[in-house]
C-alpha cells in the first residue's frame, strides 16, 4: 500500500512538474491564448483541459444542379449546438460565394463575366421564427463574405438550435477559385453551402472573411446531402453513397462494388461505357444520397463523361477496415489513368507508415477538376493533370495528407495554416521518392525554403495566416514548416517523433488544436523542452546559414570548426575529401545547437592528406554557401 501511495504522489509530482514546465515557456504567448490556458479549456502539457468544449454543426442539405445554367438551388436544415459556456446573440453564416460578389475584396482575380450578386440567400428559419432580410440592418447585416444574424430568441450554453436557410446561386464558368466549371458538362463543387462559422474559446466567433487565399477553419458534424442532377450525370461526393442501386446501372454498379473489395485498380467507367450511355438509371433526373459522419465540410464533383478507376486499401490490419480510392477523370487527362494506384499507395504509405495512423474515413475520390495545382476536402481532392510522374505523385499524396491536417484534427488554417500544409508538406515525402524516384523531394522543399529566407517579405509562422501573401503566405505556411518538421523528425529519431505525433494526434483528433497544443504535446511526449528548437523557427525572424570557420589537419588529427551564422538550427554535414580522392562524411541533426552554441568543433583521427572540405548538402537550407568550401593547401 505505501508502494502504491508513493508511485501516486510520484505521479502528482510529475504533472505538476510538467504544468509547471509548461508555465515558464520561454515562447511567447498571447494574453487570449494565455487566459484559456489559465481557464482550463487547454491544458500546459498540450492536452485538452477539464473545461475544453467545441460547438458542432449537423446539416441535412437538399440540392439541385443544372449543367447548362450552372446554376445551384438548395434548402439545408442545420441542427447546431451550442456547447460552449456563453448565451449566443448573433450567429455567423459564411457565404462562400459572395467572393464573385461586385465589389468584394479577393486574393485572386475574378473574370467580369463571373461577377454576381454572391449567394441568394432567399429563406432563412431559426428555431422556427423567420429572419427578416432586409437591408435595414436591424436582424441581418453582411461583412465581407460573413451574413451576421441577431438572434430575437437567444442560444442558450448546452443547447441545440435548428437553423433553415433556402439559397441558390451560379457556379464560375472562368474564375475558379478553388471549384468551379471543369468543362461544359463537369463542375466541382466546394464552398458552395450556407455554413455556421466557428464559435471557439479563443476568439469567440470567427469573423475572418474569405478571400481566396485563407482555407478552411469549420465545425465538426455529420452530413445527409441529397444531390439532384440529370440522368447520366455521375456525382462524386464526400461520404458515402447510400443509394447506388437506385442511381447506377446494373453493369456500372456491379464495377463499383468488386473496386470496393479489390486491392488493385478496376475500370468501373470506360470509354465504352460512356458510348453506351448506359452510366445511371433511365430516370430523366437522379438524386444521390450521400452521408458522412464526424467531419468539416462537404463537396462534390459532377461529370457526364468523365472515365472512373477504383480500388481499395486495407487501412487497419486489426479489424481489416478498407478505404474505397477512386479517381474521375477527363479521357484526354495523359497522368489520371495512374492517379487511383497512386492514391492507394499514398493512403497505405499514411495508414501504415507516416503519421501511421489508419485512414480515417470509408473513401477517397481524385477528380480531374483544377485548371492548377490541387485542393483537398473531407474523402475528396480536385487536383489538375500534371505534366509529369514527380507532380502527379506530388499533388495528389500532398492533398490527400490534408486528411489528417485540417481535417482530422480540425485545424484553424485561416491563422494557422502551416499548422496542416507543412505536414502536408513533410508526411508524404518518402512515398513521393519511392513513386518518383527522379526528383527528390527533400531537395525541393529545401530550394524553396531558401531561396526565400531572411528576405524582407519572409515572415514568422506564427505571424497569422491572415495577414499573409504570395510568396510570404507561401514559405510560412509550407516550405519553412515542412523543413521544420523533417529536420524535428531527423533529430528525435522516427520512435520518438512518432510517439509523440501520435500522442499529438490521439489527443486532438476531432477537436481544434493550436499551435501551443502542439508544442506542449511534443514536449510532454518526447520527455524534453524542445523550446530551444520551436522559437527560432517558428516564432522568429531569421534564416539558416552555417559556414566553416577553420580547419586544421596535423599530426594525423583533423579539426573542423562549423560557425552557426543565421539563429535557424539546422544539421550539419561535412563531406571529406582526401587528395588520394577518397571521400569521408559526417552528420550531425540539429540538435548540436540545442545548448545556444554558436560553434561546433569536430575532431577526427585521419592518416590521409585532406584535400577539401565541403559543408551541407541540397537537402539543407543555407542563404551563403560562399563559406561553405574549405581549400587546404
Amino acid at each position: 500500500m505505501k508502494i502504491r501511495i508513493l508511485l501516486a504522489e510520484l505521479g502528482i509530482l510529475v504533472a505538476s512538474f510538467q504544468c509547471i514546465f509548461a508555465q515558464n515557456s520561454d515562447l511567447y504567448i498571447p494574453k487570449n491564448i494565455l487566459h484559456v490556458y489559465n481557464e482550463g479549456t487547454r491544458s500546459f502539457n498540450g492536452a485538452p483541459g477539464p473545461k475544453y468544449w467545441e460547438n458542432f454543426a449537423d446539416y441535412k442539405i437538399n440540392v439541385s444542379l443544372d449543367p447548362n445554367t450552372r446554376l445551384i438551388e438548395g434548402n439545408e436544415v442545420i441542427s447546431y449546438m451550442n456547447n460552449s459556456p456563453d448565451t449566443l446573440n448573433t450567429i455567423v453564416i459564411r457565404l462562400y460565394q459572395d467572393i464573385f460578389k461586385k465589389g468584394t475584396y479577393r486574393d485572386f482575380p475574378v473574370d467580369t463575366s463571373d461577377l454576381t450578386n454572391g449567394m441568394n440567400i432567399k429563406n432563412i428559419v431559426i428555431d422556427g421564427n423567420s429572419i427578416e432580410l432586409s437591408t435595414s440592418m436591424e436582424q441581418t447585416f453582411h461583412m465581407g463574405t460573413n451574413l451576421y444574424v441577431r438572434l430575437k430568441k437567444h442560444i442558450m450554453p448546452k443547447t441545440k438550435s435548428d437553423i433553415e436557410v433556402e439559397w441558390s446561386f451560379t457556379i464560375s464558368k472562368k474564375s475558379n477559385i478553388r471549384m468551379g466549371t471543369i468543362d461544359s458538362s463537369s463542375y466541382y463543387v466546394g464552398y458552395w453551402y450556407p455554413q455556421i462559422s466557428v464559435f471557439d474559446d479563443i476568439d469567440g466567433w470567427d469573423r475572418y472573411d474569405y478571400t481566396g487565399l485563407q482555407e478552411f477553419y469549420n465545425n465538426f458534424g455529420n452530413f445527409e446531402v441529397n444531390i439532384t442532377v440529370p440522368m447520366n450525370f455521375v456525382v462524386w461526393a464526400t461520404g458515402t453513397l447510400q443509394n447506388p442501386d437506385a442511381v447506377l446501372s446494373n453493369n456500372i454498379l456491379s464495377k463499383m462494388k468488386e473496386a470496393e473489395a479489390s486491392d488493385s485498380v478496376v475500370h468501373i467507367i470506360t470509354k465504352d461505357d460512356l458510348q453506351n450511355g448506359k452510366i445511371t438509371t433511365s430516370n430523366s433526373s437522379n438524386t444521390w444520397k450521400f452521408k458522412a459522419s464526424n467531419v468539416t465540410d462537404f463537396a462534390f464533383a459532377v461529370s457526364n463523361h468523365f472515365l472512373w478507376d477504383g480500388g481499395s486499401v486495407i487501412v487497419d490490419k486489426n479489424s481489416g477496415r478498407r478505404t474505397f480510392v477512386s479517381a474521375a477523370y477527363d479521357e484526354h487527362s495523359k497522368d489520371f489513368p495512374q492517379v487511383a494506384q497512386i492514391a492507394m499507395k499514398s493512403i497505405e504509405y499514411f495508414s501504415n507508415d507516416i503519421p501511421g495512423i489508419p485512414f480515417p474515413y470509408p473513401k477517397m475520390t481524385v477528380v480531374n477538376g483544377a485548371s492548377r495545382g490541387g485542393m483537398e476536402y473531407p474523402m475528396m481532392v480536385n487536383d489538375y493533370s500534371a505534366p509529369n510522374l514527380v507532380r502527379t505523385v506530388g499533388v495528389t499524396s500532398h492533398e490527400i495528407a490534408h486528411t489528417y491536417f485540417p481535417f482530422f484534427m480540425g485545424i484553424n488554417e485561416k491563422k494557422y495554416a502551416w499548422m496542416d500544409e507543412g505536414w502536408a508538406t513533410a508526411l508524404p515525402v518518402d512515398i513521393q521518392n519511392k513513386l518518383a524516384p527522379e526528383e527528390d523531394q527533400r531537395n525541393s522543399i529545401a530550394h524553396g525554403y531558401e531561396s526565400f529566407a531572411g528576405y524582407e517579405m519572409e515572415m514568422p509562422m506564427m505571424i497569422s495566416s491572415e495577414l499573409l501573401k504570395n510568396e510570404s503566405y507561401t514559405v510560412a505556411s509550407y516550405y519553412r514548416p515542412g523543413e521544420a518538421y523533417l529536420f524535428l523528425r531527423d533529430m528525435l529519431g522516427d520512435e520518438t517523433f512518432l510517439k509523440a505525433l501520435h500522442e499529438y494526434i490521439n489527443r486532438w483528433n476531432g477537436k481544434h488544436p493550436i499551435p501551443y497544443d502542439f508544442f506542449f504535446t511534443f514536449n510532454d511526449a518526447a520527455r524534453q523542452n524542445l523550446d530551444w528548437y520551436w522559437k527560432p523557427w517558428f516564432f522568429e525572424s531569421g534564416y539558416p546559414d552555417l559556414g566553416i570557420k577553420s580547419v586544421a589537419a596535423e599530426n594525423n588529427a583533423l579539426k573542423i570548426t562549423v560557425v552557426k551564422i543565421g539563429n535557424i538550427p539546422i544539421p550539419v554535414y561535412l563531406k571529406i575529401t582526401y587528395k588520394d580522392g577518397t571521400v569521408d562524411s559526417v552528420y550531425k541533426s540539429a540538435i548540436v545547437w540545442k545548448e545556444g552554441n554558436k560553434e561546433l568543433t569536430l575532431s577526427f583521427d585521419t592518416n590521409k592528406p585532406v584535400s577539401k572540405v565541403e559543408l551541407g548538402n541540397r537537402q539543407i537550407p543555407d542563404v551563403d554557401a560562399t563559406n561553405n568550401i574549405y581549400e587546404l593547401k
